[in-house]
């Protein structure tokens, strides 16, 4: 019966462990934006899903890959862009339209109007006809322009940093999978916040003066002044930035509380008193792995709330204090090995009371909080599938362990949850 009963309990242990590979895909798998923009009826779903979700990245240049917490707009017709501004005072875009020939400008202008402000002008490239019926063939590219008035000789390109800074990563232009592309990423001494933008486009291809290196715009046949809040596109550039700050954070709390914690908590009931110590020992093993995984996503869910502006901190009312609140009770579990009183002793059954039904309601907020995470940070299907499959998994575990006629149940009084009691 005992040598069972350990067979039955490494099978569990086994069991546990298989269910990490599954999870394996969550790593690569990005958690949404804050917010998106979805596409106009008559517009292109694989133009929106490009530019607005993570597929993008895939072929930017490489200094703008690893890039994450950017938010989305439509611009109008086939233009879209997203926008990102970091605690540096740098801001990054991306602009794209269904494939075109000409250019296509994004300026930034301190009342609405075009005088006075400065733009960054990409085109596509192609055939251009100048004076005399002469037709010359243009590269793509992009440049930086000055608006000094509204005719073609006040606007001015440049290459310096009187107007606008370019960081080191350079600005770009690309056609792909049938959309023009064109990104910079501008350097502030100010962060941004409400601003007004220009957008504009033009049919024909600019003329570029070989002698001088100016590029001069033919006049644009399509104009629009919005405002733009850039500063609910705060976010963090590079690997560290704030959309891997968030999977980081969801990955482990769903580890930790969606499937180390709770499968440590089936030990004691089952196993608890039967075939030898292995059990009290593989059940203190995996919580404290629990707890420690815990630990680790409040400590990365601390780092992240801090990085956010205060008015996005209002979505977090529910989850940061709920989060705080299982902590919390993780932390008396641990205290409970401490106080624990010996069995013989009269306060032995409410310690078993306290420690089983404070684990439980740890557990149970725990769940909760992974469900409010998930919905607030828009998960992706892969998230949403992987806890279903953890779930799923630990009923199933649960109700074969239930049903199994070879395994007697821990008596009621003496059932543990979290951490258990030997």
């Amino acid at each position: 019966m005992a040598a069972a009963l350990n067979l039955n309990l490494y099978l569990l242990a086994i069991n546990f462990l298989c269910t990490f590979p599954f999870l394996i895909p969550l790593s690569e798998s990005q958690i949404a934006p804050s917010t998106q923009d979805h596409p106009a009826g008559n517009q292109s779903q694989n133009q929106t899903s490009t530019i607005c979700d993570h597929t993008i990245f895939s072929f930017l240049p490489h200094g703008y890959r690893n890039q994450r917490g950017f938010l989305c707009s439509h611009a109008g017709g086939s233009v879209y862009f997203k926008f990102l501004q970091n605690k540096d005072n740098v801001t990054t875009v991306f602009l794209s339209r269904e494939k075109f020939s000409g250019w296509m400008g994004f300026g930034f202008s301190k009342d609405g109007g075009m005088v006075g402000s400065t733009a960054v002008v990409g085109w596509t490239g192609g055939e251009s006809i100048k004076e005399r019926g002469q037709k010359v063939e243009v590269k793509p590219g992009i440049a930086k322009f000055s608006l000094q008035g509204k005719d073609n000789d006040s606007v001015i390109s440049f290459k310096g940093d009187e107007f606008m800074n370019f960081t080191d990563n350079p600005p770009f232009v690309i056609t792909y999978d049938d959309l023009f592309y064109m990104g910079f990423q501008v350097k502030f001494d100010a962060p941004l916040a409400q601003q007004y933008v220009i957008l504009a486009m033009g049919t024909d291809q600019p003329s570029t003066d070989l002698n001088s290196s100016k590029v001069s715009l033919t006049k644009h046949t399509n104009q629009a002044v919005m405002q733009v809040d850039f500063s609910s596109g705060y976010g963090e550039s590079g690997t560290d930035g704030q959309g891997l700050q968030k999977v980081r954070h969801g990955m482990v709390g769903l580890v930790g509380w969606g499937a180390v914690l709770p499968f440590g908590s089936i030990i004691p009931r089952y196993f608890r008193g039967k075939g030898g110590p292995q059990w009290f020992f593989l059940h203190i093993s995996i919580q404290i792995v629990g707890f420690l995984l815990a630990l680790s996503s409040v400590f990365l869910g601390g780092q992240l709330y801090n990085e956010l502006l205060p008015e996005h901190r209002s979505s977090l009312k529910a989850h940061r204090p709920i989060g705080i609140v299982a902590f919390s009770l993780t932390i008396l579990q641990v205290l409970a090995l401490v106080i624990r009183p010996h069995k013989t002793s009269e306060w032995r059954k409410y310690w078993n009371w306290y420690h089983h039904w404070v684990g439980r309601l740890a557990l149970f907020l725990g769940s909760t909080n992974i469900v409010i995470g998930l919905s607030i940070a828009e998960a992706g299907p892969p998230w949403k599938i992987g806890f279903g499959f953890l779930s799923t998994f630990l009923l199933l575990t649960v109700a074969c362990l239930e049903s199994s006629p070879g395994l007697p149940r821990s008596r009621k009084s003496d059932a543990a949850s979290v951490l258990g009691n030997d």
